[in-house]
């Protein structure tokens, strides 16, 4: 009877703890719901508005389509890309909104996703109003935008970091020959250098020349751009990039690469002044994110036919996936997207540098049967469509790309831990194995491999490749031999991609939208977002709800914030050693700098 009464004590204890613990949380969320609504108050768009963009660190493909990265409640609605560029594009038929206070951040978004930010302010510009850029330091990232403005500002003692693009890869064959680990490595196309980072010391020949190619170009399409919009020569601009001729401010200056240096309150003077408001009154400065409303979107709700847009962003993984990722939640959503009846056609948002094979080849099959019950698929490629990628967009009606869209990369490969090190003498773990067979105790990870493991997974690799081939000539109207010869793990950019036969048109989402409509013959449609994006409060409800996939959260968050730059070399590294299928994947680390 003790025992009783003592169970019974603490479950009465674990519930009222439990209640507490809700009505803390319950009072967390009402607070931080009034502080938002009292900050929302404070950016109230009044007559003399001035719209202050600063490009964050996290511009997701679509709106919330990030994992949380803390348990803050407080955490803000994460503006998609597109929805960012629509708030500039709205702001300029806004009386309100007199001008655009640009203060470039560093970041390493693409240059895919930062041409539809700069479209959107040529854009803007076109009205007559003012776009003014102010910053203490630039570099290409940053630059691309800045190169809008009607006025670019430096601080006294800033920098200009613009002296061409270059791309560094780490590869760790000799760290890993140190402590003894490596992969038994499987690839198909000689192009294909994802795992090049583990089985060489630098670039192959090929890697190399194919790299050298896509900077190249990638740098040529940013140089003439930039010549457009300073109103200077492209040799002019490769001239003082390639010598890093303007570091210092008064050297940007002369060469017009920048036009005024000042401070931050002498750029706010001018607002003030173009205004017409006096130097002590505060300027009633908005972001894109306060702006930002979903009747911005011009919605026909009243039409019956709607066109499904897919935002396939990120990694492809084999299970379900996280937010901003790839993974089997994106399959039974096609499946619901074939049912629907209201859904005349479907456009694919493809933002991914590939991943699993398996996952790959369910989704494209997926869109398979989404065009056999007579729905139209068109593809538009983000900053990466590539490997994987671009394997589930092969089969659309018809493929759309930014110029500086990275694609291609048609190639498979598969890494499998060496684990023998486990044995080695100075560990002192010994196997002694038994099997039915002589191929019972093969692919063990923690033996030697001999020929046949080595031959059966090169054979596997073999075999997918050739599948990829022979999808890629299915959906381009192409041989084999043709896809092969623009194959082999090679990466393009977006006009060569469309030179060779990879897309179809150089073009952002709305030209895939409007393609699609074509292609469905509806005029009057609406738009409908997937996958579904649910508001950041209740994210974290779901999270409280699931204590695993909390922890694995607040893990993941703890990991980027102490990694830093690295995390990503550790994403990678994660995401090759758990894998269990044949991967198709980017080359490792493409990042321009």
């Amino acid at each position: 009877m003790a025992q009783f009464f003592k169970f019974l004590f603490a479950s009465c204890l674990g519930t009222i703890l439990a209640l507490f613990l809700l009505f803390f949380i319950l009072i967390g969320i009402i607070t931080s719901v009034a502080s938002s609504s009292l900050d929302n108050s404070k950016t109230t768009i009044t007559d003399q508005s001035v719209m202050r963009i600063s490009i964050p660190a996290q511009l997701p493909e679509q709106t919330n389509n990030v994992a949380m990265q803390q348990f803050s409640i407080k955490e803000d609605r994460v503006l998609g890309l597109h929805d960012y560029a629509l708030s500039i594009t709205k702001a300029a038929t806004d009386p309100k909104i007199k001008g655009i206070f640009l203060n470039p951040s560093q970041g390493n978004h693409g240059y895919a996703s930062l041409k539809v930010i700069r479209d959107a302010l040529l854009e803007f510009k076109k009205t007559g109003k003012f776009i003014y850029s102010y910053s203490n330091y630039y570099d290409h990232n940053n630059y691309f935008l800045a190169s809008t403005a009607d006025q670019i500002s430096i601080h006294p003692l800033g920098m200009t970091d613009l002296k061409g693009f270059s791309v560094s890869i780490p590869f760790f064959k000799e760290i890993m020959e140190k402590i003894g680990l490596n992969f038994n490595i499987y690839y198909a196309g000689e192009f294909k250098s994802a795992t090049e980072p583990f089985r060489l010391e630098k670039m192959s020949a090929e890697n190399r020349l194919q790299m050298k190619e896509y900077l190249e170009s990638q740098y040529n399409l940013y140089v003439d751009q930039i010549a457009s919009s300073r109103n200077i020569s492209s040799n002019e601009i490769k001239n003082i990039f390639d010598g890093f001729l303007a570091s210092s401010p008064s050297k940007a200056q002369q060469l017009k690469i920048v036009d005024t240096i000042a401070y931050e309150i002498d750029v706010l003077n001018k607002i003030r002044l173009d205004l017409g408001i006096d130097q002590d009154k505060k300027i009633n400065f908005i972001t894109p994110q306060d702006y930002f409303n979903d009747d911005m979107k011009n919605q026909n709700y009243s039409a019956n036919n709607r066109i499904a847009v897919i935002f396939a962003e990120g990694s492809i993984t084999d299970d379900k996936g996280d937010e901003g990722e790839i993974g089997r939640k994106y399959i039974k959503l096609l499946r619901e997207l074939r049912s629907n009846k209201s859904i005349k056609a479907v456009v694919l948002r493809v933002n991914s540098g590939g991943g699993s094979a398996l996952l790959s080849d369910d989704f494209l099959k997926e869109i398979d049967l989404i065009k056999s019950a007579g729905k139209p698929v068109v593809t538009s490629m983000g900053d990466y469509a590539a490997s994987g990628g671009y394997y589930i967009a092969a089969h659309s009606d018809s493929i759309f790309a930014s110029a500086h869209t990275l694609t291609g990369s048609i190639g498979v490969f598969a890494m499998i831990p060496n684990l023998n090190v486990m044995s080695d003498k100075k560990i002192g773990i010994d196997y002694d194995t038994l099997g039915t067979g002589p191929m019972a105790s093969k692919f063990n990870v923690f033996l030697p491999w001999g020929d046949a493991e080595k031959n059966i997974l090169q054979e596997n690799v073999e075999h997918t490749y050739d599948q990829f081939l022979s999808i890629v000539a299915d959906g381009r109207k192409m041989t084999k031999d043709q896809v092969h010869q623009i194959a082999r793990g090679r990466i393009w950019n977006g006009n060569k991609a469309k030179e060779i036969g990879l897309v179809n048109a150089i073009g952002e989402l709305n030209d895939a939208v409007q393609c699609a409509a074509r292609l469905a013959s509806i005029d009057n449609y609406r738009i409908s977002e997937y996958p579904t994006q649910k508001d950041p409060i209740q994210k974290l409800i779901d999270k409280l709800e699931n204590k695993d996939d909390a922890t694995s959260s607040k893990l993941k968050a703890v990991l980027k914030e102490n990694l830093g730059e690295f995390y990503p070399v550790y994403k990678e590294w994660n995401t090759i050693k758990s894998s269990r299928d044949v991967q198709m994947k980017l080359p490792y680390m493409v990042q321009i700098k």
